[in-house]
């Protein structure tokens, strides 16, 4: 069953090597593995799935942190093991596209900075998965420890 995506061809190309390995460790040998994909044999598909499960988990494993910015502001997530983790920033200035500010105008800008956390409802992987198909991109932890700081300087007391 495909649980991720297939493969591309490119793909499948630069990983050769890993899928011959994977292929011996499921005994199929090159000369099978030939006899196999010339007949088209449905058990082709089958590993292929397989292989593009694999390597895609292992990939969705290595993600810790994503970010999707829109105009109406930015969304970054730490994926922790048992929960992700959410900071997010907007405001209620209008005429404001997070697309297109400056830092200058960034930091002139009166924001609403907030975090919150919630437990996967689904596998940690397939909602990262979804998150990327859905726009966001894998950041950082530079990046995403920026915006924290931000938010952690948004909620103190501010002294005069």
């Amino acid at each position: 069953m495909l649980k991720y995506r297939l493969l591309t061809d490119d793909e499948l190309k630069e990983l050769e090597h890993e899928f011959k390995q994977f292929l011996i460790v499921n005994e199929i040998y090159d000369e099978e593995w030939r006899k196999l994909n010339a007949e088209k044999n449905e058990k082709v598909g089958e590993l292929v799935i397989m292989f593009s499960n694999l390597v895609i988990e292992k990939s969705l494993k290595r993600i810790q942190y994503l970010e999707i910015a829109t105009s109406e502001g930015i969304n970054a997530y730490h994926c922790k093991e048992d929960e992700i983790e959410l900071i997010g920033i907007s405001t209620q200035q209008t005429g404001i596209n997070f697309l297109s500010l400056t830092p200058d105008e960034l930091s002139s800008t009166p924001l609403s900075i907030f975090m919150t956390s919630k437990k996967y409802e689904k596998e940690r992987e397939t909602t990262i998965f979804e998150m990327l198909n859905s726009g966001c991109g894998i950041i950082d932890e530079k990046r995403y420890g920026q915006l924290r700081l931000a938010y952690e300087y948004s909620t103190k007391p501010r002294q005069n």
